[in-house]
C-alpha cells in the first residue's frame, strides 16, 4: 500500500518547480496548487451576500419613505386646492364633502364651545363674532389622511 497524498510528509528542498515548470525557491514543498480554498471562497460569498442583503433592505426602506412623502405632498396639495375653492366664510355654514384630484374631502363646521362661564351682568354688549371650529380632511384612495382643524370667527347675525 502506498502513502496517501494527504499523509505524505513535507520536505524542505530549498528550490522546486511548480506545475508550470517555474522554479520556486525557499519554503516547503507539497503537491498542493496555490489559490483560494473552498472555505475561503464560501466565506467571501457569505460576506458579500450579507452586504447585499443590508443594502437591499436599506433601499426598500428608503423607497417606502419616498412613497409616503409623495402621497403626503399630494394630499396637502389637494387640501390647499379645496381651501382655495371654498366659498366665503359667511356662506360656509353646513358640513360638505366631495372629491378632488382622486381624493375625498370633507368639511365639518361646528360651534366652538365657549370655555368661559356666562356672565351675570347684562351691561356688556353681546359679541359681534361667534367662534366656530372647522375640520377639513382629505383622504386618499390608499387610506392615508391629512386633516386641518382651525377656529374661525363668524359675524353674529342680528
Amino acid at each position: 500500500m502506498g502513502i496517501d497524498e494527504a499523509e505524505r510528509p513535507m520536505r524542505d528542498t530549498g528550490t522546486f518547480r511548480n506545475g508550470d515548470g517555474v522554479l520556486i525557491r525557499g519554503g516547503t514543498h507539497t503537491n498542493a496548487v496555490g489559490g483560494f480554498t473552498l472555505i475561503e471562497a464560501l466565506v467571501a460569498l457569505a460576506v458579500a451576500a450579507v452586504c447585499l442583503g443590508a443594502i437591499g433592505a436599506l433601499m426598500t426602506t428608503t423607497i417606502r419613505g419616498v412613497r409616503k412623502i409623495d402621497q403626503r405632498l399630494a394630499l396637502v396639495s389637494t387640501l390647499r386646492k379645496v381651501v382655495a375653492a371654498l366659498p366665503d366664510r359667511n356662506n360656509l355654514t353646513a358640513d360638505s364633502s366631495g372629491e378632488m384630484a382622486g381624493a375625498d374631502w370633507s368639511i365639518k363646521v361646528a360651534p366652538y364651545p365657549d370655555p368661559t362661564p356666562p356672565s351675570k351682568s347684562t351691561s356688556k354688549a353681546p359679541p359681534a363674532w361667534t367662534p366656530e371650529t372647522i375640520d377639513l380632511s382629505v383622504r386618499a384612495a390608499s387610506g392615508s389622511r391629512v386633516s386641518v382643524k382651525t377656529i374661525r370667527l363668524v359675524p353674529v347675525q342680528q
